[in-house]
């Protein structure tokens, strides 16, 4: 049996790497043990398999005295539990276990799900770089000057069973506030303007407010710019709910109409790919690797980035042509269940842990 220990800072329900992580560890096969150790979050309700051996370090990782007790308690974590492979899942683990390749002949992996820039001289000194996207892979290699022999490219993935999950109190609390005829835009995502463009989909919003009446902006995720945003709402009267991050996301993407993705960055989009798993048309921002998943008018539609006028064209596209919209959103779904299920990814982490011991 092959033991596998995970390390992220924080599991989150809001978390695309939380995601990623716990759909690791509960399709895995018997062949392999996993272990986590987080320093906290909300997001422990994710690991749903009880096979799963889960550490909480209640620690400041932005103080050098608790990262070196952070560091002590996972040298003792693995030496106890005889673990193979650590694998970190946030540049900060990378950091700080390398050192532990000084003494252990623990195999050390790090998943890259995110363009981070800096401290280049302490940064992924794993022995294999998993990036989440040939956009992340190249930007490993031109930032980093990675050898790409040392980088795997492996998609983040959705769990194909999730589909068929419902939750009917969560619909119907949803429903009582939607009429028949409304035309629902949704976001799930952190709440960040920054990053995920969220100030993009606002503005593109209150202007089709102005031309159409019963459009609906349904947001779902928690972020450092949740205020801003409710504030936005309050402030133009709009026609819009903000919804906390919750376990369970398919049941509301089955409200949506569309799916925005107005991200200024973003390495991959696991959203995309749930939306793709329920038959939603995505229309989403064209950076990063959001072009390895949405080929514009074939299976979703891209606009550029931060761009209010191309995103509002884009939302009336779909609006007019529910037909299109609906060819689109059945040729993201054949890809996602071609490539981006549980199914299809797990072999590839599993082939992964497997050859890095042999060597």
């Amino acid at each position: 049996m092959i033991k596998i220990l995970h390390l992220q800072p924080e599991l989150n329900l809001a978390c695309g790497i939380t995601r990623t992580i716990s759909q690791i560890v509960n399709n895995s096969s018997t062949h392999f043990e996993h272990h986590i150790i987080a320093l906290g979050g909300d997001g422990f309700s994710r690991i749903q398999s009880n096979s799963v051996h889960l550490k909480i370090i209640e620690r400041d990782r932005n103080s050098f005295l608790d990262s070196i007790l952070i560091l002590y308690q996972i040298v003792s974590y693995l030496k106890m539990n005889s673990i193979d492979i650590l694998h970190c899942h946030h540049r900060y683990f990378d950091s700080l276990v390398w050192v532990i390749k000084l003494f252990s002949k623990v195999k050390i992996i790090t998943s890259v799900q995110s363009k981070v820039f800096g401290k280049k001289k302490i940064s992924y000194k794993a022995d294999i770089l998993i990036a989440c996207s040939d956009s992340i892979k190249n930007h490993l290699i031109n930032n980093f000057n990675t050898s790409q022999n040392r980088i795997k490219v492996i998609y983040n993935m959705v769990d194909q069973y999730q589909n068929l999950k419902k939750d009917s109190n969560v619909i119907t609390k949803i429903e009582l506030q939607r009429a028949n005829n409304e035309f629902v835009i949704g976001f799930v995502g952190r709440l960040n303007y920054q990053e995920k463009g969220i100030d993009t989909l606002l503005a593109a919003f209150r202007d089709l407010t102005q031309i159409y009446n019963n459009i609906k902006l349904m947001m779902i995720g928690d972020g450092i710019d949740n205020s801003k945003i409710q504030e936005f709402i309050e402030s133009y009267k709009l026609n819009a709910k903000l919804l906390s991050s919750v376990k369970n996301i398919f049941p509301y993407y089955k409200l949506m109409d569309i799916l925005i993705v107005p991200s200024k960055i973003e390495p991959f989009g696991i959203v995309i790919i749930e939306a793709g798993m329920m038959k939603k048309t995505v229309i989403a921002s064209n950076v990063d690797g959001i072009p390895e998943l949405i080929s514009n008018g074939e299976n979703g539609l891209l606009f550029e980035s931060g761009n209010v006028e191309e995103l509002k064209e884009q939302i009336i596209r779909i609006y007019n042509d529910r037909k299109f919209g609906e060819k689109l959103a059945e040729n993201l779904h054949k890809k996602v269940l071609d490539s981006f299920t549980a199914d299809k990814i797990i072999p590839q982490y599993e082939k992964l842990y497997s050859e890095l011991l042999v060597e």
